[in-house]
């Protein structure tokens, strides 16, 4: 399975991809936002596993490690990668990239235990490949591998789906790959990435509806991710053929990008996913294929912190809602180092720096891909 047409980090048959070219380094300016005070914690996590399954853990606290929850992994359709939690802790979405199907389940908020709602699942988009909620919880938004398009649904308060009219809302080019999905904090604006451009999206508050206003160029090659400043300053995207963080300025009140430079990796290989602390003082990366990066972010630049952590295969990297502790699937089915059905473990230092938590990496399903968080 990792080498087929759902490729993986760390797989023997992915190509080398040639160093881009990206624009020069920004400068951060003397006067930055405040960091932000998270004020919640993770209650559950769950991983998406790429062997018909899905994982479930509660998370301390305390020292950030996670404990399967019983009754896990939970056996779900044919590869559910992609998970996410809406803001309200009720349901779990989860995205079958095989089957084109969205599961939704209902999450016990004592248990952590999952039940499939009964008109589950759902068809959505060919390739579900990330997954976005709005808000209010009243929204939910897919990204297409396999098509230039991203599908849309109305949430009612039991979790069943209804397509927005108008889905699935395509993007202005012609190629059939995106690879993330995000809204920002006012629930406003949807941006997508696709293989060479970012595309932003205004949201019709009364249906969610999509209305392309934007088509800017990111990353060449620019299978990675994309991640917005909590601030809602900057939107940031990475790709396998970039050797550097491209930051977007964001218009609060059009949602419009402006490139603001860029920021140079520390692999120069490209990297496949970014996140941001909640607090948006730090980001991490997955580079050169195999290693975790670290980073302080002011205004936009991005300077590398702590140490690099080799042989950590990860397309998605999770961020604890309290900005404490950093999680990363080991996303192969047969890792290079010998180490993988696996989530590494991390907790975050003062500066932003990983240290590694007793007793990590710990157990997951088969392949782990994508994880998601329930707070309290």
């Amino acid at each position: 399975m990792c080498c087929g047409v759902y490729a993986l980090a760390g797989c023997a048959s992915k190509v080398a991809v040639a160093p881009g070219t990206s624009p020069a380094p920004i400068t951060p300016t003397p006067i930055a936002p405040a960091p932000i005070t998270p004020t919640a914690t993770a209650k559950f996590a769950y991983t998406g596993n790429q062997a018909a399954s899905l994982s479930g853990y509660s998370v301390n606290t305390s020292t950030g490690a996670l404990t399967a929850l019983k009754s896990f992994p939970l056996a779900v359709g044919a590869n559910p990668t992609v998970v996410a939690v809406d803001p309200q802790n009720r349901f779990l979405f989860v995205g079958d990239i095989a089957l084109g199907a969205l599961h939704v389940f209902t999450i016990d908020s004592s248990t952590g235990a999952l039940s499939e709602i009964g008109t589950s699942p759902y068809a959505t988009v060919n390739e579900p490949v990330a997954i976005a909620v709005d808000p209010s919880g009243t929204h939910v938004y897919v990204a297409s591998q396999g098509s230039n398009s991203v599908g849309g649904f109305s949430l009612s308060a039991s979790g069943a789906l209804t397509p927005i009219a108008g889905s699935p809302f395509p993007t202005s080019g012609t190629e059939k790959f995106c690879d993330d999905v995000v809204i920002n904090a006012a629930g406003t604006f949807v941006y997508v990435q696709g293989i060479v451009n970012v595309y932003a999206y205004s949201v019709t508050a009364s249906s969610g509806a999509l209305t392309l206003v934007q088509t800017i160029a990111g990353p060449p090659s620019g299978v990675g991710g994309i991640a917005l400043d909590p601030h809602g300053t900057y939107l940031y995207a990475v790709g396998a053929g970039n050797n550097s963080i491209l930051a977007y300025s964001i218009d609060a009140s059009t949602g419009l990008l402006t490139p603001a430079g860029s920021s140079p990796m520390v692999e120069q290989n490209g990297a496949y996913t970014i996140a941001i602390s909640p607090t948006g003082q730090f980001a991490y990366t997955i580079e050169n294929n195999n290693d975790l990066v670290s980073y302080v972010v002011n205004n936009g630049a991005f300077t590398p912190i702590g140490s690099v952590y080799a042989q950590v295969y990860g397309q998605r990297i999770g961020i604890d809602p309290s900005g404490s502790f950093v999680y990363v699937p080991q996303s192969c089915d047969y890792c290079p180092s010998g180490v993988y059905n696996v989530v590494n473990e991390f907790s975050i230092g003062s500066t932003g720096a990983l240290t590694k938590i007793p007793g990590s990496p710990v157990a997951a399903g088969t392949t782990p891909w994508g994880i998601a968080f329930t707070t309290q």
